[in-house]
């Protein structure tokens, strides 16, 4: 009834974030899709389903910021009108559960807080390079690191490798850390300033959400 109010006819499908990778089955295809959490790209198992002329709305983007953009897929290629800055939860919940200290979830807000304040401030290209560098070097760290949570010791939370390479860039990540913390959903101390040196070396309840 409400479809036909609006001079529409057709039909609604729900599809839950557990259930995207598995709707090769539905009949026909979608001719427009409405994602309801922010993701990075469209899933593969969505696009292959949009016809053509048709298009997908969404948040677009990581978990600091999105632009809402609606996508149409013509001939087989995308074309893109943004329709502005957003901020939305993670189409995938889980994605908002993982240790404070998880390197994709810290790569992913550390780049996405480098783009905000890179449009804001002028930084140098040496120090581009090295954000970049660091981010690369989180999204290949090993999935199996040991889990941080608020029972984790003060020994467990600096040894952990992920606290070890952020160290190890200290000289250069220190003075940008406290531009990219007001961007990041982990409160971070930080790392190796005089000011937050007690505090990020004797508590790791700043590691904590």
């Amino acid at each position: 009834d409400r479809l036909a109010s609006h001079l529409c006819s057709g039909t609604i499908r729900v599809i839950r974030p557990n259930d995207v990778g598995e709707i090769e089955h539905l009949s026909g295809g979608f001719e427009r899709v409405l994602i309801t959490g922010s993701v990075r790209e469209i899933p593969s198992s969505i696009e292959e389903l949009v016809i053509d002329g048709g298009f997908v709305l969404g948040p677009f983007g990581g978990p600091v910021h999105q632009r809402l953009l609606k996508r149409e897929k013509q001939g087989g290629d995308w074309f893109d009108t943004d329709l502005g800055g957003v901020v939305f939860g993670p189409m995938d919940v889980g994605e908002s559960e993982t240790s404070p200290l998880d390197p994709i979830s810290l790569a992913n807000h550390i780049e996405d807080a480098f783009d905000l304040v890179g449009g804001m401030i002028e930084i140098e290209e040496s120090t581009c390079a090295r954000v970049r560098n660091l981010i690369l070097a989180l999204r290949e760290m090993p999935p199996d690191l040991p889990y941080i949570d608020e029972e984790s010791s003060e020994e467990e939370v600096m040894e952990h490798p992920v606290v070890d390479l952020l160290m190890s860039e200290i000289e250069w990540l220190g003075p940008l850390w406290p531009l990219f913390s007001e961007f990041l959903s982990i409160d971070l101390a930080s790392p190796g300033s005089p000011e937050e040196t007690s505090d990020f070396a004797g508590g790791h309840e700043d590691l904590i959400p």
